[in-house]
């Protein structure tokens, strides 16, 4: 039930987060903020919580949120705050694998589109589509 319960969290925020990241361009951030907190809490509640879930939390947004510094916004300073809030719902291992999951289809994604001409190479791609479909693949095949 606990599982369920997260999964539907996660959802909720990551569809929130997809559609303003497709329609606007931008990760809405309170979003991101509020689901951390609320899955961070949801998870010591439950005693799952441990630094495990902190590190994939905080410690990932924090590093993305370096990537992005570094390479001047090539991946977008609010990805770092997406990949957090997925950290605080799924943990350390899991957070590593889904966002393994959604270079891969962004990867994917971008070389399909650049096939049919629909983007060019300068062209910048939303993130958060492919964190959801990296999610969903990640929770209906036991992870997650």
């Amino acid at each position: 039930m606990e599982r369920i319960i997260i999964f539907i969290v996660l959802l909720v925020g990551l569809l929130a987060v997809t559609y303003t990241d497709v329609k606007g361009k931008k990760i809405f951030l309170p979003v991101c903020m509020g689901e951390m907190v609320i899955l961070l809490t949801l998870n010591f509640c439950w005693k799952k919580g441990s630094v495990f879930i902190i590190i994939a939390s905080f410690g990932i947004c924090a590093l993305f949120y370096l990537v992005s510094v570094a390479t001047r916004g090539q991946i977008g300073k609010g990805d770092a705050f997406l990949f957090g809030m997925t950290g605080a719902g799924v943990g350390l291992a899991e957070n590593l694998l889904l966002i393994y999951l959604t270079f891969l289809f962004a990867f994917a994604g971008g070389l399909f589109l650049l096939m049919l001409k629909k983007v060019s190479m300068r062209d910048r791609l939303p993130m958060a589509p492919f964190v959801l479909a990296a999610y969903l693949v990640l929770f209906f095949t036991g992870g997650g």
